[in-house]
């Protein structure tokens, strides 16, 4: 039983002996106040099922009825609810002069005492206070059930968005896989060499990794880490994993600044494996990044060319050059250097994050095994130059 709504400020007065009951109600009603008389623990136990502010209990029912049943329905109340129960005690509430009170107020919980014989008007008051603590209840029951309201309506929304959400990712999946079908279709039947075709398919799939770790996470961002693994894994796959050595801390990107850095990496590793340390059996490339904090998050990321061989710098930029040093840049808020130091390319990257974005702290777990080589042709592109 919890209590319902039909009357929920009267009293319930259980006092079955000579005419306590009707005296009270009355002295209740005149003063404006709902009152109901109970026959017996039973009969107030409906009427509490059927609502109530209070009940108002002679102590010899307690003593020498079971008050199980209502120590029950009490104890089956929702959390809002705290049903008072006045106790009329021949001899007061103290312990010293009433035993029995610490034993009511065990089973019963929210109890109080008035001591016979009282006076109306004290009756009358002591009630009203109860029925005040009473309203107080019923509007917190209000506020828990308007909020509670509020959040299934907000998990709704949520599910619907997730949905669409979802949808949407799929649907740009799906676009990108047309798009690479026809790209791959017109270039080859058109005049344009293999070379051009491959780097431009390479792109698209470069492009739809990172498109796949941020649907993951629900385009709220990408860790950096994921996005160089899945940027790499190509070149992984074929080449081994020692040859493409990533490490840094746990950085959290945004949406924008993981696509540009997954189209950066690609081209690096690109280039490297044509051109630079991928090129060479003894060749390595390494991919590190810091993040400090200042005013923001200051992201620097460097994908270094180890043990291969000498570079010297470009007469002209080519396109891998020009995507990466200005058309990234922009999209990761920061700016790209690339230089031709004779012992391997350099390329560095720096990148404003927002300050709120999740912490950099925590270090990252070893790079996982990249899974067995597919058996498609190898991506490849035109050394930036």
């Amino acid at each position: 039983m919890t209590g319902g709504d039909t009357a929920p400020e009267r009293a319930l007065v259980l006092a079955p002996y000579g005419r306590d009951a009707e005296i009270a109600a009355a002295i209740l009603r005149e003063a404006g106040l709902e009152a109901s008389v109970c026959a017996d623990v039973a009969d107030l136990c409906t009427e509490f099922d059927r609502g109530a502010g209070l009940a108002l209990v002679v102590e010899e029912v307690l003593q020498e009825e079971d008050y199980g049943p209502l120590a029950r329905c009490i104890d089956a109340q929702p959390p809002w609810s705290d049903f008072p129960v006045l106790v009329l005690a021949r001899r007061g509430a103290g312990l010293e002069r009433n035993p029995a009170a610490s034993r009511f107020t065990a089973a019963l919980g929210n109890v109080s005492f008035l001591e016979r014989p009282f006076h109306p008007t004290t009756l009358v008051s002591v009630v009203q206070t109860a029925i005040r603590g009473r309203r107080r209840q019923y509007e917190a029951r209000e506020r828990l059930e308007t909020l509670r309201d509020a959040v299934i309506r907000q998990q709704r929304d949520q599910e619907h968005l997730r949905l669409m959400v979802n949808e949407l990712n799929h649907r740009v999946k799906n676009t990108l896989a047309t798009v690479q079908s026809i790209v791959a279709q017109t270039l080859r039947t058109g005049t344009s060499p293999t070379q051009t075709r491959d780097a431009l398919t390479s792109r698209i799939v470069a492009l739809s990794k990172a498109h796949d770790v941020l649907t993951n996470e629900q385009w709220s961002g990408a860790d950096l880490l994921e996005i160089a693994a899945q940027a790499t894994l190509p070149f992984r796959m074929g080449l081994g994993e020692d040859r493409i050595r990533i490490s840094g801390p746990r950085v959290w990107v945004p949406p924008k600044t993981a696509i540009a850095i997954a189209l950066a990496v690609h081209e690096l590793a690109t280039n490297a494996m044509k051109y630079g340390a991928l090129s060479v059996p003894e060749g390595h490339v390494e991919f590190t990044w810091t993040a400090a904090r200042g005013r923001g998050r200051e992201l620097t990321a460097t994908w270094r060319e180890v043990d291969g061989p000498l570079v010297t710098a470009p007469a002209r930029t080519g396109f891998g050059t020009r995507l990466i040093e200005r058309g990234l840049a922009s999209d990761l808020n920061g700016e790209v250097v690339i230089s031709y130091p004779a012992d391997g390319v350099v390329c560095t990257i720096r990148a404003h994050l927002d300050p709120h974005a999740e912490p950099a702290a925590i270090p990252t777990p070893p790079l996982a095994p990249c899974p067995a080589p597919d058996p498609g042709p190898h991506e490849a592109d035109a050394r930036p130059a």
